[in-house]
């Protein structure tokens, strides 16, 4: 089989692709941060303003965005967000063009100016809002049941066709992300701190995906706000993960328990559902476990928000325990 000559060669490798490791948007040049625009503007908009008074969209002058597909739907995702991000944060008003006209175009330039120049956080939070909005467009949409097909095959199938948009721009996002070297990975819970690529393909996405049905909303929610805090980079920030990845472990055994939260500490719940055949119980999964409950114990009181604490939380704890959550849904998601 033919072999490229980076394939051959680790140093060109290394030279043609650098190892970032992991930093922040804010550490990114506005070079590199045009670049990433440049590899995702098929699912945004050509940042150059073309000229044809009788494009539907032109301004007085005849300008317009020219957007690249579905041009009806990716537009609206680029007004819904910035409109969003105008209400949601009325102060700081980001969106200043769209504020004054409200027009598609002064959606398009403020969206692409906020992408370059604005800081981490309002970046983000403008990505995660079209997140949703691409989200929203298939959300209580049915596709055509195919004959002979079980309910159970049906479900399953509409579930990943309502995710298929999001899912293919979360995948383009998160491979343009990981070679820039930015330390956030896009997941169906939102966006959450990106690990080892082998931890994030073997062990987060698959777990991740499960969670998206609707039944494990309680948990998603939870590991959405442990995810939002750990981004904090704060002592407070990073003992609320704790205290948030905690809550997701106990509502997950709840909802397997009794189909809905509310009831039981992670310690009575790992043995109720062990009892009940839902979760494994073998010397090895025992061991795991036991394991688990000692340092969720020690953790909780040591580092959790809910609790008097001994010492605060660090990035170090808290990456641990998302770490272990996540290994401790996978074990119980394959049995």
């Amino acid at each position: 089989m033919f072999k490229l000559w980076s394939e051959l060669n680790p140093k060109a490798k290394e030279q043609l692709k650098p190892d970032f490791g992991f930093r922040d948007w804010d550490s990114l040049s506005e070079d590199e941060k045009y670049k990433i625009w440049k590899y995702l503007e098929f699912y945004f908009f050509d940042k150059d303003l073309k000229r044809d008074y009788n494009h539907r969209f032109a301004n007085s002058r005849g300008y317009y965005y020219e957007f690249f597909g579905d041009e009806e739907s990716k537009r609206k995702r680029i007004i819904y967000s910035v409109a969003a991000l105008n209400d949601k944060f009325k102060v700081r008003g980001y969106a200043k063009n769209f504020l004054e006209d409200g027009s598609p175009n002064s959606a398009c330039g403020d969206f692409y100016e906020i992408f370059i120049h604005q800081d981490e956080n309002v970046v983000i939070e403008l990505l995660s809002l079209y997140c949703k909005f691409l989200i929203f467009e298939r959300k209580e949409k049915t596709i055509y049941r195919i004959e002979d097909e079980t309910e159970e095959e049906y479900q399953h199938r509409l579930e990943e066709w309502r995710w298929e948009s999001f899912d293919k721009f979360s995948e383009k996002l998160n491979e343009v992300f990981i070679d820039f070297g930015i330390n956030l990975y896009l997941t169906r819970q939102g966006f959450a701190p990106r690990q080892d690529q082998k931890i994030t393909k073997e062990i987060y996405e698959p777990v991740l995906q499960f969670l998206s049905n609707e039944k494990w909303k309680p948990v998603s929610r939870d590991l959405s706000d442990a995810f939002r805090d750990y981004q904090l980079k704060t002592v407070n920030g990073y003992s609320s993960c704790i205290t948030h990845t905690i809550s997701a472990i106990e509502a997950f055994l709840q909802i397997l328990l009794y189909g809905e939260t509310g009831k039981g500490t992670f310690d009575s719940l790992i043995v109720e559902t062990q009892k009940k055949n839902l979760i494994p119980k073998d010397n090895f999964t025992d061991q795991i476990f036991k394991n688990m409950k000692a340092i969720f114990a020690r953790e909780r009181k040591e580092t959790g928000d809910a609790h008097p604490k001994k010492e605060y939380a660090n990035e170090r704890n808290a990456r641990t325990l998302l770490n272990l959550a996540m290994i401790f849904l996978q074990h119980c998601i394959q049995k």
